[in-house]
């Protein structure tokens, strides 16, 4: 699909390009870092009713891998 931006044509495709660009900027990393990190350590599958399920061993997991992929993407950037 094509629209038009400040009259010029522009490809649907280029303008996701042009909105998530900042997103592999080193700011943007740690961004994602953080963001990953904090939903990591404040959710913990309890959001979507996770914590009962396999004795709550299902939410843990869910957790303990954000918290995991936000130090590591974190840890890469600083």
């Amino acid at each position: 699909m094509v629209v038009f931006w400040d009259n010029k044509k522009v490809n649907n495709m280029d303008m996701m390009k042009d909105i998530t660009k900042w997103t592999t900027t080193k700011t943007g990393q740690i961004i994602i870092g953080v963001s990953v990190l904090g939903l990591g350590l404040g959710h913990f599958g309890y959001g979507m009713g996770l914590e009962n399920m396999l004795g709550g061993k299902v939410g843990m997991v869910m957790g303990a891998v954000g918290v995991l992929v936000g130090l590591s993407t974190l840890k890469e950037q600083l």
